[in-house]
């Protein structure tokens, strides 16, 4: 049996979509200077952003026309992966990996004081942040779980850290 042309292509702008997705995860996570001449613009993101959800609901619209339960699972997939990412980057979690680095590395050298184990766990998650600012984020957030809320808030970019 031959797929339908527009299955096959709902599945194609939704893969792109996807990909578009990935593309500007990893803009964003660049520093300007780090990102080529056309992403330098101020309506990039935006732009790569627009693009993407066209390319997820055309896709999506395009899937519900061929197939409705091959529209339906795809939807349910792509919101799964919004959820794992969401669940991903948050504080939360975050602070669950922060916690297990901190006790498997308090564990391997038990003499070194917890700031010195701090700057060290920020500075292999963050190497590009610099030690500066990672001490002076040490310094600020002395306890694991402040530490860990900031350090996913920068992550994530939030107003003054994009």
């Amino acid at each position: 049996m031959i797929p339908s042309v527009p299955l096959v292509c709902g599945f194609l702008a939704v893969l792109l979509g996807l990909l578009a997705s990935v593309v500007a995860a990893d803009f964003k996570a660049r520093r300007y200077f780090d990102r080529p001449a056309l992403a330098r613009n101020r309506l990039f993101d935006p732009l790569l952003s627009a693009l993407k959800w066209a390319l997820l609901l055309a896709g999506l619209a395009l899937l519900w026309r061929a197939s409705r339960r091959s529209a339906e699972a795809t939807a349910a997939l792509v919101v799964v992966l919004w959820g794992y990412r969401r669940f991903v980057r948050s504080a939360s979690f975050q602070r669950w990996l922060l916690t297990r680095d901190y006790r498997e590395l308090k564990r391997r050298k038990p003499g070194l004081p917890d700031k010195e184990i701090f700057c060290e766990l920020v500075y292999r998650r963050n190497p590009r942040w610099g030690e500066e600012l990672i001490e002076q984020m040490v310094i600020d957030h002395p306890d694991l779980e402040s530490l860990s809320r900031m350090i996913a808030r920068m992550e994530r970019g939030f107003r003054g850290f994009r």
